[in-house]
């Protein structure tokens, strides 16, 4: 029993030290952070724009993500709501910024 009880603690220390430490997702290893390739004031901005457009339960418009995930949210939103006109066409634009 004391094998078993020292195994189960093992296993909840790793899960627990592999489980990402703050709330938010973090970006593919290799992948800029968007708020390191726009800066945190754009990149807040883009994902601002990314939550309004994407219908997602979980979008991925995060500043640690890389700018063209959300851009791609963005154009997927913009794309499956093009006949139904739901969302702003500045925000569909084609080569909006940011």
């Amino acid at each position: 029993m004391n094998r078993f009880r020292s195994a189960l603690s093992t296993l909840i220390l790793v899960a627990i030290s592999a489980a990402p430490s703050s709330g938010q997702p973090s970006p593919d290893r290799g992948a800029v952070a968007c708020r390191d390739e726009i800066g945190p004031v754009a990149a807040k901005r883009l994902a601002a724009q990314c939550r309004d457009a994407s219908p997602a339960t979980h979008p991925p418009c995060n500043v640690v993500n890389p700018c063209a995930m959300m851009r791609d949210e963005i154009e997927r939103s913009c794309r499956m709501f093009r006949a139904s006109s739901p969302l702003p066409a500045d925000l569909c634009a084609a080569g909006r910024g940011p």
